[in-house]
């Protein structure tokens, strides 16, 4: 059912499927990947989720798709790995024209976008993970496995049991209305082989490649989402911080979503993004912690000179002495990435070599 006034539009992906998207709201955008159906169900029916949508677009063009073989894009599709999602974000970005936005991916969504953030950093502003993981086989215990094989008996209860586990339990009508929704996005066959998929799916290696300044986002109370996922998350990925909140849904429209509205909005509206504070100082919604620093609810120093948080992890390592090949090894970036953010932070604080540099360094206190 579709109930928001947003027209569909359709991207063909290089392997030829058609994705269904559509936009809302102007501004810079944020592309919105929802993943596979099996635990983000589109839910324009229910007004919460209307709310959340609605809200995200304020001053921002919402970009939000269906992933291949579900919702409106193209069902008869075989292929439903990491490859294949990235080129469904692509087809999306291109047919929109898209330079450069900012990344909100949910659950399974996330290893896809932690894979095109890792390979596009000059297009990726900041990246914002829900409810996610590097590896999919961290998420596949006995209880999953044992509901996955529901799918062999019995669809309806399988389907209604995703609901509830992606949801929570206590979202009696609003879990009904998805289960419904579910079954009507994707069929049993898809569903089989995007879960399929998602356990093959391991993109840990490409943490430390993550320039993008990232926002993770966690609830404890999920039981099937270990909670060290996101700390690995958090921890593996420079720039990265930690907003812990509270509930058992993986839905961010159901709980205190306005606590999550306000730590998107301060994290995207942020120049460097790197820090999300409250009117108080303290983290809305939830306990941050800058995952790479050390402590919990800190505040980083803000970069000088306009410098990226990962452009002044270069300066400091240009500025003790490393070569570029070891600043390469040392922040798992290739040579050519390491030469640009060198001539991006010459150009930031006017130097024109390793000595200037080095001054700025010491001046600033980055060393």
């Amino acid at each position: 059912m579709w109930s928001m006034d947003a027209p569909i539009q359709y991207a063909r992906t290089a392997d030829g499927v058609g994705i269904a998207l559509w936009t809302l709201g102007t501004g810079e955008p944020l592309v919105y990947m929802a993943g596979s159906p099996w635990c983000h169900v589109e839910l324009l029916q229910v007004p919460e989720c209307v709310r959340w949508y609605e809200s995200l677009a304020e001053n921002r063009m919402l970009v939000r798709y269906d992933v291949r073989g579900t919702g409106f894009s193209d069902r008869e599709v075989d292929d439903h790995s990491l490859a294949a999602q990235i080129l469904d974000l692509e087809a999306v970005v291109e047919s929109l024209g898209l330079q450069r936005f900012a990344l909100f991916a949910a659950a399974n969504a996330g290893p896809v976008a932690i894979a095109y953030a890792a390979s596009n950093p000059d297009r990726v502003s900041s990246l914002v993970l829900w409810c996610s993981w590097s590896k999919g086989a961290e998420i596949f215990s006995p209880r999953l496995d044992a509901w996955r094989g529901l799918l062999d008996h019995d669809w309806q209860l399988m389907t209604d049991t995703c609901a509830h586990l992606a949801l929570g339990w206590s979202e009696g009508e609003v879990g009904r209305m998805a289960a419904e929704n579910l079954r009507e996005s994707v069929t049993p066959e898809v569903m089989r082989a995007a879960l399929d998929a998602v356990k093959d799916i391991d993109v840990s290696a490409m943490l430390p490649n993550v320039e993008a300044p990232t926002l993770v986002f966690s609830r404890p109370e999920i039981s099937w989402i270990p909670g060290e996922a996101a700390r690995n998350l958090a921890s593996r990925i420079p720039n990265a911080r930690l907003s812990i909140l509270e509930g058992e849904s993986t839905a961010p429209y159901l709980g205190d979503t306005e606590a999550v509205i306000n730590s998107l909005r301060q994290f995207l509206s942020s120049e460097d993004s790197a820090t999300v504070t409250g009117p108080d100082g303290d983290a809305p919604g939830g306990d941050v912690i800058n995952a790479n620093a050390g402590g919990p609810r800190g505040h980083a120093k803000a970069p000088p000179a306009g410098l990226t948080p990962r452009e002044t992890q270069v300066l400091r390592l240009v500025a003790s002495g490393k070569t570029n090949n070891e600043v390469a090894e040392e922040l798992v970036l290739s040579i050519r990435t390491v030469e640009r953010h060198i001539g991006n932070i010459y150009s930031k604080i006017g130097a024109r070599g390793r000595a200037d540099a080095t001054v700025f360094a010491l001046k600033q206190g980055v060393l």
